[in-house]
């Protein structure tokens, strides 16, 4: 009895260990069912990348003038707000030139006022011809009338021929007067008419020599190089003394306060996305940290297109690959909540249909 009752117990074990198999297995192949299920729900929900990656814009700010550094007032991954001084750099051989501007337009100036008296002069001297002129045209009407009083007394032999004589002479002499005389007012005036083109000469002079010492203060004030925005400087790659050339990228300025993500979508996905769709934002950086976002622009092309190398379709080795389309995703969070966000973290993008 004993052995048969092991055996029947043994028995019960088994149906009861295939029944709890039985069940296990059916819960695994429901479970399955329902993961598949989930995975399929989610793809038509959803349109996913994790080709994505943050972006911010990024300021290099380069030297407007050459010289050597004297000063560095940054340091590498430092917040600096804008108009902050990162470099400043020799200023001697810009003050020699703003001196020497300065000089120049203190000649120029000279030069103009000079020729404002010289015109003034001439201004004077022409009117005092005139006036002269005035007096010679007299002095000839006079000797006119004279010379036709003595001419026919003369012929009259009321007066001596030695009379006469005198009268003539008068009249040629007071001719003579009026020639000269108007000749001069027309020097008179030929040498203000240039007088005057030489005033406006000089005036243009003085405002050219006023534009070169307004350049020389500008290349003056370049040697202090500003940060043009708030925001976080990269490397710090200069060392005092250094040899800084014009238009040299002395720092890289990371514009933080604005943060999207550039998501690559294949082109078989972009027909599903629309403008303003809500988007959830993965941080890979940050353990998946998820964040909100809604699609605000697509790019005008496939990012192959901006590439530097386009691929060449026409070479007659032609395989179809599936291109990818840069869109463009805002985040809906505040400075505070991102601020552990940094470009170029990797993310993964779920556009919701």
């Amino acid at each position: 009895m004993s052995e048969e009752n092991r055996q029947n117990e043994a028995i019960q074990k088994d149906k009861k260990r295939n029944t709890i198999l039985t069940i296990l297995s059916f819960i695994f192949l429901i479970a399955g069912g329902l993961w598949i299920l989930s995975l399929f729900f989610d793809f038509n929900t959803y349109e996913t990348t994790n080709n994505a990656q943050v972006e911010a814009y990024i300021n290099n700010v380069s030297a407007r003038a050459t010289g050597h550094i004297n000063e560095i007032r940054f340091e590498t991954n430092q917040f600096v707000h804008k108009g902050d001084t990162l470099v400043i750099l020799d200023n001697a051989e810009y003050v020699i030139k703003v001196k020497q501007a300065e000089a120049d337009l203190a000649i120029a100036e000279g030069n103009l006022h000079s020729m404002e008296q010289t015109i003034i002069t001439s201004a004077s001297n022409q009117a005092a011809g005139k006036e002269k002129l005035a007096g010679d045209r007299a002095g000839l009407e006079k000797a006119q009338k004279d010379y036709e009083r003595f001419k026919k007394m003369y012929a009259d032999s009321a007066v001596t021929r030695n009379q006469y004589d005198q009268v003539v002479s008068k009249l040629r002499s007071e001719e003579a007067y009026l020639k000269a005389g108007q000749k001069g007012v027309e020097a008179s005036s030929s040498i203000t008419r240039q007088s005057n083109i030489n005033l406006e000469a000089a005036k243009a002079t003085v405002a050219r020599k006023k534009a070169d010492l307004e350049a020389a203060k500008l290349q003056l004030s370049y040697i202090n190089i500003l940060a043009p925005s708030d925001g976080f400087v990269g490397e710090r790659n200069l060392s005092i003394g250094e040899l800084i050339n014009a238009n040299q990228t002395i720092a890289t300025i990371v514009l933080n306060q604005k943060l999207w993500v550039s998501a690559n979508f294949k082109e078989t996905q972009v027909d599903k996305i629309k403008q303003g769709q809500q988007v959830i934002i993965s941080i890979d950086a940050l353990g998946s940290k998820e964040f909100k976002g809604k699609v605000v622009g697509f790019s005008p092309a496939t990012g192959a297109k901006f590439s530097m190398v386009e691929p060449d379709n026409s070479t007659g080795n032609f395989v179809k690959i599936t291109q990818r389309i840069p869109v463009k995703i805002e985040f809906e969070a505040s400075a505070k909540d991102l601020e552990e966000v940094k470009p170029g973290m990797n993310v993964t993008v779920d556009v919701k249909k």
